[in-house]
Parts: structure tokens; C-alpha cells; sequence
């Protein structure tokens, strides 16, 4: 069967976050696969010298966005041109594939995709919550209050969730259905053979995320600034990850607690650079408030490293708790502290867990999410 898709999504590479990174990789999978897909996204210029993205033989089109608040286009970009033209555009494929929600530009497309063209099958992959989350803004909780999202929800033709939590989060708003399940995946270079640790007295930490309040990185540097004192600083935090606000407050933080020995912000590294951190590292921290997947303890542990994340529907489906890591709560600095004692009390701790890490991973392959995809499409375009 002959297939079209039309990817539609705010972020991409050069623009680098989770979402942005799993539309890539999709987009190159369905390619090798011999599907012809083209790329609707914005462009950020600001990003294109800090990755060197080759997008060889990818079809897109870039479109200009802007925001209404200053310092805002990461989280709510605006672009007329890219809901306009993606409308138009949209006859020419069999399924169009949206990216992120809520999204007012996603939000708008979509609902105006199924008033004018009612029959476009629509597919969207929310990479977000069902529901506002505690650590929403103000505007967010009152778009949520209006019901826009809901009414969105409900327009596709198909939600794909990546975890179980996620889709059962879904369900309770949405025909379940409609609700297909497909795990983000991890690119073969990712994985290892077994579990491996630079053997030293320091305990070596991992953050990888965007720098962001939601993404718990104050709580972790409490967490590390009371275990350096209790270890006479024979520990170590790198944090992996471009700023989305909170950079200025981590450095504070770091400078109040007198941490610029034992922390390092790296910022946006490449994937070779990312690789070779989690190399370096005896555990990941991702000490997120919400996370629908959670793509970094994926990345972790097929480096058969162990993963301490707090309860987000994605870390609670990914990881079995005092076996392949540890699952605390939110907003805890010393119950990350705690989990981090254990692996300098406990040295083969990190072993065993790596290792039970690295063979829950497997799954989570490149070609299965590409594959999964594939049939959901066809099987719609049968159904419709």
C-alpha cells in the first residue's frame, strides 16, 4: 500500500528537545521504509549553529513563527503561515501527523483541518498531558478551562500515547478506541553490550533535560549540595541540556550553595558528547514534575545505567523500582539524596541494576516504533 504523511510539528531539529528528537528519528524510519513524508515545522534560527543536524534527503518546509510574550516562543510559537499552508497542503497526503499539544497553532490547525476537510484522517501525538498539570501557568489552566483541548482531543482521528499511565490518562477524556499506545524508541548506538563504570571514589551524576523548573533541577541540586557535604565533595553532577528560563537560578543556586566545584552546566551537547556522558556516569537524575515518556531514562539505561526519576507517568512505567532504579517524590531533595547514598554504601548496586536496566530496554528499538506507525496508518486509512 502506497502511504503519504504530512509530520506537522512546532520543533525540530535543529531545534532540539524530546518531541523534536522523536519526529526525526520517525521521520528517517518511515523514510528507509519507503514512505514519503514531509516536514511542516518552525524555524528557530538561534538553534541552527548549535546542532549540525544533516537533514540529507528530509523534505521540509521551514515556516517563521513569533510569539505574543516576549521570551515565550518556546512554549506557545505562532505562525499563521504554518496552519494556513498545512491546510492547503494536506490533500496531497494520506495522513497528516501533528506533533505536541496543547498547542494553539496544533490546536487551531486541527480543529480547522476537520471543519473544512472532515475526511483528512488526523493523527496526533500529544507528547503532554491529558490534563493540566500543578506546574502550569496561569494562561495554560485558563486555556485548559475554556475546553479548546478537549474539543481537540476529541477532533483526531487517533491519540498515540508511549506509555500504558499515559494512555489510561487519555481514556478518561477520549473514546479509549482512538487511543493507540506506541513507545518512543532509542537509536541503535544508544545501546551497549553490558554494564560499565569508570571505577573511582566519586559518585558521578547525570541530568539530562532542558533546564527548566519543571524539569526538578532545583531539587536536585539541593539533593547533590547535601550529600558533597556529607562526602567531603567526592561527588559530581553534570547537567546535559539547553536553557528554557531557569538557567540564571540554577547559577545562583550552584554559587549560594558554593557547588561550582561539584556542578557542571554543559548545556546543549551533541549526541557523541551526550554519549560519552552517559559513559561517564554511575546513575541518571530526572527529577521531572511531569514527564509523558521520559526519553533520557530510556537512553540511560540501554547504557545499562541505573535511573532514580520521580513518580511522572513516564518514569513509573519505564522503570521497576529497586530493580532497574528508584522512583521518588516529587519535590524531594532528600529522597534523591537518599537513593544516591545507597549506590556509594552498596558499589555493586550500580552493576545490578544496569544490568537488569539495559534488558528491559530492548523493546524500545527503532524499528518497532517505525513499524508500529506504519500499521497504524494503513490500518486507518482501511478503517476511514
Amino acid at each position: 500500500m502506497d502511504l503519504s504523511v504530512l509530520m506537522v510539528t512546532p520543533y525540530f531539529p535543529p531545534m532540539i528537545n524530546g518531541p523534536s528528537l522523536h519526529v526525526y528519528q520517525l521521520v528517517r524510519g518511515l523514510i528507509d521504509q519507503g514512505i514519503r513524508v514531509h516536514v511542516h515545522t518552525m524555524s528557530y534560527g538561534t538553534y541552527e549553529d548549535i546542532m549540525n543536524f544533516d537533514d540529507g534527503d528530509l523534505s521540509i518546509t521551514n515556516f517563521k513563527h513569533f510569539s505574543f510574550f516576549r521570551g515565550a516562543s518556546f512554549d506557545q510559537p505562532i505562525s499563521i503561515s504554518y496552519v494556513k499552508s498545512t491546510i492547503e497542503t494536506s490533500d496531497r497526503f494520506d495522513v497528516v501527523h501533528v506533533h505536541d499539544f496543547p498547542k494553539l497553532c496544533n490546536d487551531t490547525l486541527i480543529l480547522a483541518l476537520k471543519r473544512f476537510k472532515p475526511r483528512k484522517l488526523i493523527v496526533l501525538t500529544p507528547h503532554g498531558a491529558g490534563a493540566p498539570s500543578p506546574t502550569y501557568k496561569i494562561s495554560s489552566k485558563l486555556y485548559w478551562s475554556l475546553g479548546i483541548p478537549l474539543k481537540v482531543l476529541r477532533s483526531a482521528d487517533n491519540l498515540i500515547t508511549v506509555t500504558p499511565l499515559q494512555k489510561k490518562v487519555f481514556s478518561r477524556v477520549c473514546d479509549e478506541q482512538k487511543i493507540s499506545m506506541i513507545s518512543e524508541a532509542v537509536p541503535p548506538h544508544y545501546f551497549v553490550n553490558e554494564p560499565s563504570f569508570l571505577e573511582d571514589d566519586k559518585l558521578k551524576i547525570l541530568f539530562i533535560g532542558r533546564i527548566i523548573q519543571e524539569k526538578g533541577v532545583k531539587d536536585l541540586l539541593y539533593a547533590v549540595n547535601s550529600i558533597s557535604k556529607m562526602l567531603n565533595n567526592q561527588v559530581e553532577l553534570r547537567c546535559i541540556g539547553p536553557d528554557y528560563g531557569f538557567m540564571q537560578e540554577a547559577l545562583k543556586i550552584i554559587k549560594d550553595l558554593n557547588l561550582e566545584n561539584t556542578v557542571n552546566m554543559l548545556g546543549l551537547l551533541s549526541e557523541d558528547q551526550k554519549i560519552q556522558n552517559l559513559n561517564w556516569c554511575d546513575v541518571l537524575v530526572l527529577p521531572s514534575y511531569y514527564e509523558a515518556f521520559g526519553i533520557p531514562i530510556v537512553e540511560a539505561m540501554a547504557h545499562a545505567k541505573p535511573v532514580i526519576a520521580t513518580k511522572t507517568i513516564g518514569a513509573m512505567s519505564l522503570i521497576r523500582h529497586n530493580e532497574t532504579g528508584f522512583l521518588v517524590n516529587f519535590g524531594n531533595p532528600k529522597g534523591i539524596a537518599d537513593r544516591l547514598m545507597q549506590f556509594l554504601n552498596n558499589p555493586k548496586l550500580k552493576f545490578q541494576m544496569g544490568k537488569k536496566a539495559l534488558k528491559s530496554v530492548f523493546p524500545f528499538s527503532m524499528q518497532n516504533m517505525t513499524r508500529n506507525h506504519i500499521d497504524l496508518y494503513q490500518n486507518l486509512m482501511v478503517a476511514n
